[in-house]
């Protein structure tokens, strides 16, 4: 599957998706995160959807780049934010150290299993030399479509492998949640 199909889902059911996640409270990720960013410092947020969690940075003193590869979604967070959301694909990301940390919440499953080392350079190109990167995936394992996005999934083994094939990221902390959005209580 191709990822402009899972695009145009997201530009087709933004106020859908919008309504369905602006709502739920990430607070416990927030803190796991923002523990390895200095107070007022970058962030990228990647993929950042209806822009609720650059919301809470910026509400927390952060210094947030916002970021989206649906136009429909770019719109909302620029709404949501009252600042602009780049419309900016993953993989055409030409930042260099600029960020303390980025945040790729239910983003970077996204990606074309094929570029996920390549989008993992980058975001290392990105990062400052004590970046750090979070990122949510679905639990599992090789790719799946779900409502016509297409989905990488890994366990903490794959997710292990993964890393360990790209430079200089390693794993701090790895949890399994389940998915905080209403009627999705038996997924991780």
């Amino acid at each position: 599957m191709n990822i402009d199909k899972t695009i145009e889902y997201y530009n087709i059911y933004a106020e859908k998706f919008y309504n369905n996640t602006v709502g739920i409270e990430l607070n416990d990720f927030y803190l796991k995160f923002l523990k390895y960013v200095s107070d007022g410092g970058r962030i990228l947020d990647l993929g950042c959807g209806s822009g609720r969690d650059t919301l809470y940075f910026l509400q927390k003193g952060y210094d947030v780049i916002s970021m989206d590869a649906s136009e429909e979604m770019v719109k909302m967070s620029s709404e949501l934010t009252k600042r602009k959301t780049l419309f900016l694909r993953i993989e055409d990301i030409d930042f260099q150290n600029q960020f303390n940390g980025i945040w790729a919440c239910a983003s970077l499953l996204h990606i074309d299993k094929k570029l996920t080392e390549s989008v993992f350079n980058i975001l290392c190109n990105a990062l400052r030399d004590d970046g750090v990167l979070y990122a949510s995936y679905n639990y599992g394992k090789g790719t799946s479509i779900l409502e016509d996005r297409y989905y990488n999934n890994y366990d903490e083994t794959s997710f292990a492998e993964l890393i360990d094939n790209v430079n200089n990221f390693e794993i701090l902390t790895n949890w399994i949640t389940k998915d905080l959005r209403p009627d999705r209580d038996n997924e991780k």
